[in-house]
């Protein structure tokens, strides 16, 4: 219990270092760039509109409604499935720094969420354009997303931990969850809506992804999520929380020997 109240402790007093971190990755990424980490705009920009054009045409529906609908899905998706997949990699990356630091691996994990947050909100850009074009789900329902945006996060930090973990030790969980990112983007509501699906609307409730989509979208097309999704992401995210402390109070002293 010790070990784990100073890698929680450490890590909060160092946010500052973990946004500079963050920060700094991104904009060692696009050094010497014209337009910087905005490509990140300009890319998801070009792949909404293809895909909302060709998707739209397919199925045949309002176009308003789904260019907004898929470019807040894909951005979210973007966000979810970058996250996880770097998960796995996250302390074996940044090895150098935890061999000859005495870091919190919290603070590890932090920096890839903030990095991630980063590159988020750079593609809100692409998402505030939609909702300009087809303002007529504007309302205070908009911002219930804020705080299913902050569960999703939480969610997601405890996510990086216990991934990060297993990754360290199994160098090949990357590669695999990268492959399984693929067909889970199609069978998660992302280019379809979930009430497409009819009576097999249920399916989507084993779908993780579903739901923290479901908090962040929903509000920003004028829905308010229902009571019972909420429920699952906050079960989702103690039961996250539970497996990453445990994880990391009876794996914190072997990790230095897995990155090596």
């Amino acid at each position: 219990m010790e070990l784990l109240r100073l890698e929680l402790s450490q890590a909060l007093k160092r946010l500052d270092l973990a946004l500079y971190l963050a920060w700094s990755d991104t904009r060692t990424r696009y050094r010497r760039s014209v337009l910087g980490p905005f490509w990140l705009v300009l890319g998801t920009a070009i792949g909404v509109g293809g895909l909302a054009f060709v998707w739209s045409t397919l199925f045949d529906v309002n176009r308003e409604e789904f260019v907004l609908s898929l470019t807040i899905g894909l951005v979210v998706w973007y966000f979810l499935s970058a996250t996880i997949v770097e998960s796995s990699s996250v302390f074996y990356n940044s090895r150098q720094l935890m061999l000859n630091l005495p870091i919190s691996s919290f603070l590890v994990s932090i920096q890839l969420l903030m990095r991630q947050l980063v590159n988020f909100a750079h593609n809100l850009v692409v998402v505030m354009v939609a909702v300009f074009l087809f303002p007529q789900h504007l309302g205070f329902e908009n911002l219930i997303a804020f705080p299913g945006m902050f569960l999703v996060a939480l969610n997601m930090l405890a996510v990086i931990q216990l991934v990060g973990y297993i990754g360290a030790r199994y160098r090949d969980l990357e590669p695999l969850l990268a492959a399984i990112m693929q067909p889970l983007f199609f069978l998660t509501p992302v280019i379809f809506r979930p009430q497409q699906l009819g009576a097999n609307e249920y399916i989507l409730n084993f779908n993780p992804f579903a739901h923290w989509l479901k908090l962040i979208r929903g509000p920003l097309m004028g829905e308010v999520p229902p009571v019972e999704t909420w429920l699952i992401v906050v079960v989702m995210t103690v039961v996250s929380w539970i497996a990453a402390l445990w994880m990391t109070a009876a794996k914190r002293r072997r990790l230095a020997y897995w990155v090596h």
